[in-house]
């Protein structure tokens, strides 16, 4: 089982790492989002407040203009650098013919300027700010930014801290809940519901609940077990004692010998059937319930003795060996396997049946034309075969065309 939790975890994504994945993405972009508003604002900011000096620059002055004429006083000369397109302008300024304002990279100096209709009406006014009389707001923006990495980093740990909060109380819970799980074996003790989660315990709660279910099923099983391997297997040696004692007497008249002979033939198949369930039962079989066992042996005598059976019925069979070997296996098991598999085939056929061994594999083929016959019920059938194969590891097959019907066992 451990193997299966690993094989899992190699195959399926860990809810915890996907936990921690997504609360750091919505972490990483929460901070990209933070910090690019903060840079966007203080840049933004900056360019407000110079285009508001421009602004009040240049209304000032077209407002003076309309009393004072040419002789208005330009702005402020120690701030600013006024052009007319009427008047030498520098080069690079020349481009701009539209009203509006403009950030121009002069060399290394990034110059803001505003253009407008000069107010007499005629050309271009051009008002820039000289050299570094833009930086007049760097030590207002140092301090912004001082106090905006502050506050942001605050507001980033914080953050941080409670996106580890969040992530350590979901995958707690669940870490207890995988630990619940490894501990659901009957052998294991009963754990208490320790989670602060509603949905949380009530899956604990059900765990628990299973686990206590498991635990009387298996000691059901275990009891039954261990009652019915001394309960059901005495009286089957009386039974079988007492059939033998029976025989033994003299002159017995002929139905008196064959009832004691179907006797001793049932309690036979209940020792078998007893013997291969108790084994069925069990977590392990023990080595000394081993033993080496010849295919072709045991297919023989179970054949010889389902012989009058299957002359009731009016068919037959047609035996093929083929290189038959021996196999390690509880004998009970190879018995229950060869007997329902001929059974069953009889049970279904229209002709006789084909019975071939080849190698560690048994084959039987039965002809049916489709039709359903009477089934007389032997045993428990195909489904028992399918429990002994599986808890053995043979190879049981069964295929049908519509026309024969062919099960095949490898015993290996």
């Amino acid at each position: 089982m451990e193997k299966d939790i690993e094989l899992e975890h190699n195959v399926y994504p860990s809810i915890y790492r996907k936990i921690k994945l997504s609360f750091g993405l919505m972490t990483l972009v929460m901070f990209s989002a933070f910090w690019t508003v903060i840079y966007l604002a203080e840049n933004q900011m900056e360019v407000i407040s110079l285009h508001h000096w421009l602004d009040t620059e240049a209304t000032r002055y077209v407002s003076d203009y309309e009393h004072y004429g040419d002789k208005t006083i330009l702005p402020n000369t120690q701030e600013f650098s006024t052009y007319f397109s009427f008047e030498s302008v520098p080069s690079w300024l020349s481009s701009y013919t539209k009203p509006g304002f403009y950030e121009y990279l002069l060399a290394e100096e990034d110059k803001h300027f505003i253009v407008l209709n000069h107010p007499s009406g005629e050309g271009l006014m051009y008002i820039v700010f000289q050299d570094d009389a833009d930086d007049y707001l760097d030590e207002y923006e140092w301090t912004l930014h001082n106090y905006t990495l502050l506050v942001g980093g605050l507001i980033s740990l914080f953050v941080v801290f409670y996106a580890v909060y969040v992530v350590r109380s979901l995958s707690k819970p669940l870490s207890i809940i995988e630990d619940k799980i490894t501990k659901m074996s009957p052998d294991s003790p009963l754990f208490d519901v320790e989670t602060q989660y509603t949905e949380t315990r009530h899956i604990e709660q059900t765990l628990l609940d299973a686990k206590k279910g498991i635990a009387g099923y298996f000691q059901r099983e275990k009891d039954f077990s261990r009652f019915a391997s001394h309960e059901l297997r005495t009286p089957i040696m009386v039974i079988n004692g007492s059939s033998d004692l029976l025989a033994r007497v003299p002159n017995q008249p002929p139905v008196a010998l064959k009832a004691i002979s179907r006797i001793q033939e049932s309690s036979e198949q209940m020792r078998v059937l007893t013997e291969a369930f108790l084994l069925l039962g069990k977590a392990t079989i023990d080595k000394h319930h081993y033993g080496d066992i010849d295919l072709a042996i045991t297919l023989n005598q179970q054949l010889d003795e389902m012989e009058p059976l299957f002359a009731k019925q009016g068919l037959g069979y047609h035996l093929n060996q083929s290189l038959p070997v021996q196999i390690h296996a509880p004998e009970s098991f190879v018995i229950i396997v060869i007997n329902n598999l001929i059974k069953n085939a009889f049970s279904y056929s229209v002709d006789s049946i084909e019975v071939t061994i080849q190698g560690k594999q048994l084959l039987i083929t039965n002809r049916h034309d489709g039709n359903e016959t009477y089934n007389a019920g032997y045993g428990c059938g195909l489904v028992i075969v399918e429990r002994i194969c599986e808890r053995m590891g043979w190879i049981f097959e069964q295929q049908d065309d519509g026309s024969k019907f062919i099960a095949s066992v490898w015993f290996g």
